[in-house]
């Protein structure tokens, strides 16, 4: 599915085994590594299909009125296959923000304000307790609180990428609930609007088309940056500094793939990725469940 302008990324994502819903002061939820959680690295890129579909499946649970104690497990779940969405890195203009004075932020449905103090906003993503972090101007130094092996291990691995980067991966990080639950549910929206708009093309009048083309065209975002590289040859290496982006990067191609179409199962209304474009069912079990029902 990744096309060959893209084969060479640096997408590398860390993820730990199990994770946990904790509750702020103020009653915000977040979701964070369990306090005996291990670590582990891999390469969202390889899981790229798996990736797409239960994401936008998170998200179809909202379409189908799925109580958020049932929503709030998926996405639990997910985190413990993939790990958390780097929102911290991924909202900003920059995943680079440390290395400035302030961190600026485009329009999303997250934060209200355009510009924030580093600090401020390093506070919404560890509600519980901030790593040793030192700010003056654009000069920072941090470091990984206490003793902990995989949390330094997994510092070190990403020493040569952004700071927010590496700081994503410590246990004292955590996403919200309402802000991750909201990502799911956009990315739903762009894979419905696209499966209706293609399936219903051909009936729909000229201002239902107008419709679904504006609301598609609101999927938009932070572009991944790139980099060159002197290998064999030389190369463009694609640069994904949190699984968020990933994930909307990959859904984008897969929105636009001709032959391998991400769409909706007509039984069971979960996303799948059809082998050709007249399959219909996820699989031969809900192909033959929907004869049934008929």
């Amino acid at each position: 599915m990744i096309p060959r302008l893209f084969e060479h990324t640096s997408a590398g994502w860390a993820k730990y085994s199990d994770y946990e819903w904790r509750m702020e002061a103020d009653g915000q939820e977040y979701l964070m590594p369990a306090a005996k959680a291990e670590a582990d690295v891999y390469n969202p890129m390889t899981q790229a299909d798996e990736l797409i579909v239960e994401a936008v499946n998170i998200g179809l649970l909202q379409f189908h009125k799925t109580p958020d104690v049932k929503v709030k497990e998926a996405i639990r779940q997910f985190a413990c296959r993939y790990g958390l969405l780097g929102l911290m890195a991924a909202i900003p203009t920059t995943p680079k923000f440390v290395d400035y004075e302030k961190v600026y932020l485009p329009k999303n449905p997250y934060i209200r304000q355009e510009v924030m103090e580093t600090m401020d906003y390093l506070k919404l993503f560890f509600p519980f307790a901030m790593p040793s972090f030192y700010k003056q101007g654009v000069k920072s130094v941090w470091q990984v609180p206490g003793d902990d092996k995989m949390e330094i291990a997994l510092v070190s691995t990403f020493f040569n990428d952004p700071q927010a980067k590496a700081m994503s991966f410590l246990r004292s990080y955590g996403e919200r609930f309402d802000w991750m639950k909201e990502v799911f549910r956009d990315w739903a929206f762009a894979f419905v609007s696209v499966f209706l708009y293609e399936r219903d093309k051909k009936k729909l009048d000229s201002t239902t088309k107008k419709l679904y083309r504006q609301g598609i065209a609101c999927f938009d975002g932070n572009v991944p940056s790139y980099h060159l590289e002197l290998r064999e040859h030389p190369v463009m290496v694609w640069d994904f500094h949190s699984l968020m982006l990933t994930i909307r990067f990959l859904l984008s191609l897969s929105l636009t793939d001709t032959q391998n179409p991400l769409k909706m199962c007509e039984h069971c209304q979960k996303a799948f990725i059809a082998k050709q474009d007249s399959d219909e069912y996820c699989s031969e079990a809900c192909g033959e469940a929907h004869e049934k029902d008929k």
